[in-house]
């Protein structure tokens, strides 16, 4: 399954600059969210609170995550490939180094994410996401009723946070590429064939009398 259509940007160049706000709103997050460091009480309301910071933050990086997703990582480096129209070192190896530390969760397609929860025997964070966090899926509902032991759902949560060494990476070098003017939309005919048809501008533009 390739990238949804509803939503997606009209070129890869404002993929990019999508990606560069939406990652630093992430990171700034994370930054104001970052619990001190004491040690608190199991049962104590600061770690409940902690606990609820851990889950939106692991719901915030899913559009970075998910294959499909407009701004997930996958689409973001082939964006940076695109657009890198001076062949650039730094970006070429620097879309390199964060393709490199892709997590397997940022190159699996659906269809193998759902064999995955057929087959799986183990806790998936993808049935708190959908089930309880951004969705009330009632099939994935009832397979996360383990997530209301707090321990067994940070250990599961923690896996996502892998991805943020990829996201840093690629942040700094769309960041970059975009501040030294060094990105631009690619031709239409070195598009992949999955990329689809570039918008016209015309096509953004509000109808007259608006």
């Amino acid at each position: 399954m390739g990238e949804g259509k509803r939503g997606k940007p009209g070129s890869e160049l404002e993929r990019l600059q999508m990606f560069a706000e939406l990652a630093t709103e992430y990171f700034r997050m994370v930054e104001l969210f970052t619990p001190d460091g004491r040690q608190v009480a199991a049962d104590s309301v600061e770690a409940e609170r902690r606990h609820w910071v851990e889950l939106f933050r692991a719901a915030l990086l899913r559009k970075f995550i998910v294959p499909e997703e407009h701004v997930s990582l996958k689409l973001v480096v082939r964006a940076l490939r695109l657009c890198n129209y001076s062949g650039d070192p730094r970006l070429a190896e620097g879309a390199a180094e964060a393709a490199g530390m892709f997590t397997n969760g940022m190159i699996r397609d659906r269809e193998a994410l759902m064999a995955e929860i057929a087959l799986a025997d183990h806790d998936l964070f993808e049935d708190v996401l959908y089930g309880r966090l951004l969705h009330g899926d009632a099939d994935r509902f009832r397979r996360s009723g383990w997530a209301g032991d707090y321990a067994r759902l940070s250990r599961v949560a923690a896996g996502r946070f892998d991805s943020e060494r990829a996201l840093r990476k690629a942040l700094d070098i769309v960041s970059y590429g975009l501040a030294n003017e060094l990105l631009r939309p690619p031709e239409p005919d070195s598009l992949p064939p999955d990329a689809g048809p570039p918008v016209p501008p015309d096509a953004l533009r509000p109808p007259a009398g608006d």
